[in-house]
């Protein structure tokens, strides 16, 4: 299985992304923070976001993790992948903040899974069959 390599920063996961407004320039490289807490794809700070020329489509409200939903946030349609892998396409969150973050659904259109350890994080593929049964295996067996 071929992955790609992260760094644990004060104990967060970050890898390097691209990002494009079509899905067929170059792209931009951003180290983003891999934040499985986030539903969304992709977050991109408001500049940055600005400077690769995407624009606002809609606004939406995501539940926080304390239950409260937020302000509304502007998203767009963008294309982000793993740096040397195709593109995909999702909803970009335009942020106040200053870092790029992936979600769970960056994750679930890439068909990727994250691999974390005490010094480095991973991000590639896995046949579902395979870990269907490494969940399986490392389920408790029962006394009999």
């Amino acid at each position: 299985m071929a992955y790609k390599s992260g760094k644990i920063i004060d104990g967060h996961g970050y890898v390097d992304i691209l990002v494009s407004p079509d899905g067929k320039v170059p792209g931009q490289k951003y180290s983003a923070l891999v934040d499985t807490g986030f539903s969304g794809f992709i977050s991109l700070p408001i500049i940055a976001a600005t400077l690769l020329g995407l624009k606002a489509h809609t606004t939406a409200r995501y539940q926080l993790a304390n239950g409260k939903l937020s302000e509304p946030v502007p998203l767009a349609y963008a294309f982000g992948c793993l740096d040397g892998d195709s593109f995909v396409q999702g909803l970009v969150c335009l942020s106040e903040y200053s870092s790029a973050v992936i979600g769970v659904d960056f994750l679930q259109r890439s068909g990727k899974v994250v691999f974390l350890g005490s010094k480095n994080i991973g991000i590639g593929m896995v046949d579902e069959a395979d870990l269907l049964a490494a969940v399986k295996a490392a389920k408790p067996q029962k006394k009999v």
